[in-house]
């Protein structure tokens, strides 16, 4: 064989070599519209500060981040499967530990459980137990807390996101909405013309971690130590609330606050 062949086929496989070994550093992650930290525009189009955090602790490491727009349910479920590697804002619960490593927090957040009623009805529900009396719309593989998420003597109907929740809220389907994310809700009510609600009088008080969540699963597993260090890191130095800032949003109070 020639040597400009030897040489051609050389430059050939060390080629693909370098094409995969760029194809494995390659985290594939999930996305979901939580404004203002996490924006899906149209055409799927993403921005908010946890998708630039990610973006920039993985490249620290020679990783780069592809993203899927998805909902929640299906998330969590890739990640218990290891379909996906990185979930932003994964709360941190006992029975996610089974599946998922946590990385952070890169701050906390102040995140009341509060419950949507008709106007006029905010002070139906003054206590935890007057929840017993009514049904409660929930969204599916949600945490909200304890014992809340265990309480088998409320009544609960599942839907799988914020705008079957609405719908089935303004259908008379259930009584209240259990809310996380208050403003998210706020949006798909807005784009559905409905402004007969309110929120009750009793709210669930809680501090919560900012967490991203890797699956055990993942191929990438061993990166946690590293990715997490990372992370910690630039939330202790502020680049987490600097790049917060850049989206005109409010940074997470720091680690240790």
């Amino acid at each position: 064989m020639r040597f400009a062949q030897v040489m051609g086929l050389f430059l050939l496989v060390a080629g693909l070599a370098g094409q995969t070994a760029a194809e494995d550093k390659i985290l594939k992650a999930d996305y979901r519209p939580r404004p203002p930290e996490m924006v899906v525009a149209e055409g799927e189009t993403i921005s908010g500060p946890l998708k630039d955090i990610l973006e920039e602790a993985a490249g620290k490491h020679g990783y780069r981040v592809q993203w899927r727009v998805a909902p929640f349910p299906q998330s969590l479920h890739d990640l218990e499967t290891g379909h996906v590697d990185v979930v932003p804002r994964v709360v941190h619960t006992k029975e996610r530990e089974a599946f998922v490593q946590f990385l952070g927090p890169i701050g906390f957040q102040d995140k009341d459980i509060v419950f949507l009623v008709r106007k006029g009805q905010e002070g139906r529900i003054r206590t935890y137990e007057d929840l017993r009396s009514l049904t409660v719309g929930v969204k599916l593989k949600t945490a909200y807390f304890d014992p809340f998420d265990s309480d088998a003597t409320i009544r609960k109907e599942t839907a799988a996101d914020d705008f079957n929740l609405a719908r089935m809220f303004i259908g008379g389907r259930f009584d209240t909405v259990a809310l996380l994310d208050h403003q998210a809700m706020e949006g798909v009510l807005a784009g559905l013309g409905f402004k007969d609600h309110a929120l009750a009088e009793y709210r669930f008080k809680q501090r919560i971690g900012n967490f991203y969540g890797l699956s055990k699963h993942s191929p990438h597993a061993a990166l946690f130590p590293a990715l997490n260090a990372t992370l910690l890191e630039m939330s202790k130095s502020g680049r987490v609330a600097a790049l917060y800032g850049l989206h005109g949003t409010e940074p997470p109070q720091k680690i240790g606050q």
